[in-house]
C-alpha cells in the first residue's frame, strides 16, 4: 500500500477513535518504545479500551527493528533511554523513506520549552511529559490530528 494511502487511512482511524466510531476491524498499530516498564503498563493501561493493536519496545534498537517490520501507524517514543536515546530513535526513523511519514509522538519527563525544542527538531510531530492520563494522550492525538496538513487539500 502507498505511503500517502497508509498515512490517510491511520487519520482516519484516529478521527473514528476520538469520534467513538471505530469498529472492531478499524485497528491502529502503535509502537510504544520505552526502557521503563511502568512506562508502558501506564501506556497499555490508557490505551487498552482504546481499539489498537500496541507492540511494545525496551530500548532504541529495538524500537527501529519493530518499526522497521511492523510499519506502525503511530509511535510513542520514550526520550530518555539507555544505548540509543529517543532523540537518535526519531532522527534514524525520519531518514527511513519507509517510516519517514510516520507520526511520532515523544514522551519526556522533561517539562522544559528546550526539551520540547530538542524533541521538535529531531522530527517528532508532538511532545508530551510525564506524567499524563488517558485526556492529555487523547488531546495529544487529537492535535496531532489538526496540526498535520491535508495531502489531499
Amino acid at each position: 500500500m502507498p505511503l500517502i494511502n497508509l498515512r490517510a487511512n491511520f487519520y482516519i482511524n484516529l478521527h473514528k477513535i476520538l469520534l467513538g466510531t471505530m469498529t472492531m476491524t478499524d485497528k491502529i498499530t502503535i509502537l510504544i518504545v520505552d526502557d521503563e516498564i511502568v512506562s508502558r503498563y501506564t501506556l497499555e493501561a490508557l490505551l487498552e479500551d482504546e481499539n489498537h493493536t500496541l507492540v511494545f519496545a525496551e530500548n532504541g534498537q529495538q524500537g527501529l527493528d519493530k518499526a522497521e517490520t511492523l510499519t506502525p501507524d503511530l509511535v510513542l517514543l520514550d526520550v530518555m533511554m539507555p544505548g540509543m536515546n529517543g532523540f537518535e530513535v526519531c532522527k534514524r526513523l525520519r531518514a527511513n523513506p519507509q517510516l519517514a511519514k510516520t507520526p511520532v509522538i515523544m514522551v519526556t519527563a522533561w517539562d522544559d520549552p528546550t526539551a520540547r525544542a530538542r524533541c521538535l527538531e529531531m522530527g517528532a510531530n508532538d511532545v508530551i511529559c510525564k506524567p499524563f492520563n488517558r485526556a492529555d494522550l487523547r488531546q495529544h492525538l487529537s492535535n496531532l490530528i489538526d496540526s498535520v496538513p491535508n495531502d489531499n487539500a
